[in-house]
């Protein structure tokens, strides 16, 4: 009887050293979901239509605006919201960032508010038509889409790309177009008004043909980090396994101990 007791002890010691040595995933591990799920500002949803990936927005405001009140609801509601820069809004342009710290306090995002305080006249920086030859946008152009993907031929080392502004005035300047060598490229093309202050970008994910185009809006947790947790949780599925089959030996061996004894007397 004393050795089952002692092999019970030696198991369960095991055990111990294995869950020490291994990381476990608790139900309960903090979130780290940074992104936010909307943008509102003085009351109203934003303009252009909020988009979880698309991180920067431009808008106007007459001159006689001092300060936005903007609000910012997480995807997680545990995790913490920043806002900076929209008070004391000056002629021109004003940057507004909303930082966004998940519940981990690691992962972390920005989100960008370009507003131009000034005549609306001047501070048109949005893009009318995006025309790329033999390669199609993905999604279809819309000025308040930002974010964009295509396919071209893979024997291009340049591509032809013509931005079309909404104001004939605003100047257009397309960065990241030569020298296509790497299968996936990223391009951008960078809108200035009138004013010289208000600045639009737009961003294109070049990849050569036979790849696979990724999301443009592309935030997927990196694959490592589901493995990692994945391995964890069937690290402790299977030690739970191994406890209760060490268990379940030792009752089974007291039994039939038990059991020897009772016929022998």
């Amino acid at each position: 009887m004393k050795s089952k007791v002692r092999f019970l002890c030696i198991i369960i010691s095991a055990i111990i050293s294995v869950l020490t040595y291994y990381p476990i995933v608790n139900a309960e591990a903090k979130n780290n979901n940074p992104m936010l799920k909307d943008i509102k500002i003085d009351g109203n949803s934003i303009e252009p239509k909020f988009e979880m990936f698309t991180t920067e927005y431009v808008l106007t405001v007459g001159e006689e605006v001092e300060k936005i009140n903007v609000e910012a609801f997480p995807d997680d509601e545990k995790a913490k919201v920043e806002i900076k820069g929209n008070t004391a809004l000056k002629s021109g342009r004003n940057e507004i960032e909303i930082q966004v710290t998940a519940e981990d306090g690691q992962a972390k995002q920005s989100y960008f508010l370009y507003i131009t305080k000034g005549n609306s006249d001047e501070t048109n920086a949005n893009l009318k038509q995006i025309n790329i030859k033999n390669a199609e946008l993905a999604p279809n152009f819309d000025k308040d889409t930002i974010n964009y993907a295509f396919v071209y031929p893979k024997d291009l080392e340049q591509l032809e790309i013509e931005a079309l502004p909404e104001d004939e005035g605003a100047k257009v300047e397309v960065i990241g177009n030569e020298n296509l060598k790497e299968a996936s490229q990223k391009i951008e093309i960078k809108v200035t008004a009138k004013d010289g202050e208000t600045v639009k970008n737009y961003y294109l994910i070049a990849k050569k043909e036979g790849m696979e185009v990724e999301s443009p809006e592309g935030n997927e947790p990196p694959p490592e980090e589901n493995e990692q947790e994945e391995t964890s949780k069937g690290n402790s599925a299977t030690i739970v396994i191994i406890i209760a089959i060490a268990i379940g030996l030792v009752l089974i061996e007291i039994m039939i101990e038990r059991r020897k004894k009772k016929n022998e007397k």
